[in-house]
């Protein structure tokens, strides 16, 4: 099985990359440790890159909305990296495309 999170640092910026899937279960671990690095990192930025991500699902969706609010209440920006097209795809019919920065590298 796939590494769920790895969580990478760059001056004021949390890089948390995201793999596998994202189901309710995985989202509940990967969201607390994403949150635990926010707290104590209070950075500018934060990046999460779902390159690696096979499967998501609603609550990947929640995942993401969450850390957006979560950044908001410490200042940060939220930039969505590598997502793929079924992933814009949920982001836009969500109306999150609007509002989360996407990037591809």
């Amino acid at each position: 099985m796939e590494e769920a999170l790895r969580l990478s640092y760059e001056e004021d910026t949390v890089i948390a990359e995201i793999g596998g899937e994202i189901d309710h279960h995985r989202a509940v671990s990967v969201r607390s440790q994403i949150d635990e690095a926010l707290f104590k990192r209070m950075p500018k930025t934060l990046i999460i890159d779902i390159g690696r991500v096979d499967f998501m699902d609603s609550s990947g969706l929640g995942l993401i909305m969450g850390r957006l609010a979560k950044a908001k209440e410490i200042g940060a920006s939220l930039m969505l990296r590598n997502p793929s097209a079924r992933v814009m795809r949920m982001l836009k019919m969500a109306g999150l495309d609007r509002i989360i920065q996407t990037t591809k590298t």
